[in-house]
């Protein structure tokens, strides 16, 4: 399958220099898995508007997170929603992841805003529940990297919510078998978070931000997200047995 990696931001220019970007995050994150290979990723970076030519190039989507908000007056973040659009019209899979997953929500009747909750920040379990038939798994939760202000408010009328936190009611959600989207960052590792929560300390807070760093200690459980998003790819060009 030919997936196009929308990249809708870019790691924060004041990470240390042996920080790679989001991109080559994904692809630590899927290379080793057992689908990694069924997968060629290929990406465009939106947020400098450097868009596909056509949906129709690509088996499937994935969208970044980002700095940016779904209500911030970025030219991208428009032209973004419209391709998402076309892509779920089109009934091509999407993934979206943070930012993404805001954004996929946004796009398609739901709502996401900046949260009075304030900072969603380090490693947090997540419960899941009406998990599709494609998500192999006998867990309950899962542990996930997150780090991010806005959340999804109000889900697509026609999502199903497959995750929630106290904190972050709609954690994860579908919507029939072509989006699959995630609030948290299965491509974060616990070092990269840990220097980002540093930079992050000021306007989260110091107490949320040392409570956080305590958190990276948790299990995370990135790589299963990671072979879930292969799998919801997959479904749509592989027989059943194949997974």
């Amino acid at each position: 399958m030919q997936i196009a990696i929308l990249l809708a931001g870019h790691t924060n220019k004041a990470m240390a220099k042996r920080f790679v970007d989001y991109p080559d995050m994904f692809e630590n994150l899927f290379k080793d898995l057992p689908l990694g290979g069924v997968i060629q990723r290929h990406t465009f970076a939106v947020i400098d508007d450097t868009f596909p030519d056509n949906i129709d190039d690509f088996d499937g989507f994935l969208i970044t997170g980002s700095a940016y908000g779904v209500y911030d007056d970025a030219p991208f973040i428009t032209k973004l929603t419209t391709l998402i659009q076309q892509i779920h019209a089109a009934g091509k899979p999407l993934v979206g992841i943070c930012f993404g997953h805001q954004i996929i929500a946004h796009a398609l009747g739901g709502f996401a805003a900046k949260s009075a909750k304030g900072w969603g920040l380090g490693t947090s379990q997540i419960n899941l529940s009406n998990l599709p038939d494609w998500i192999k798994t006998d867990r309950q939760d899962i542990n996930l990297i997150h780090v991010h202000q806005d959340q999804v408010e109000t889900l697509p009328a026609t999502a199903q919510r497959i995750a929630s936190t106290p904190f972050c009611k709609n954690a994860a959600y579908i919507i029939g078998d072509t989006v699959l989207a995630f609030q948290g960052h299965p491509e974060f590792d616990a070092e990269y978070t840990s220097a980002l929560i540093d930079l992050l300390a000021l306007k989260a807070g110091s107490e949320k931000a040392a409570t956080a760093q305590v958190s990276l200690a948790q299990p995370n459980h990135g790589k299963t997200v990671g072979n879930w998003i292969l799998a919801f790819f997959a479904q749509h060009a592989l027989a059943p047995d194949a997974l």
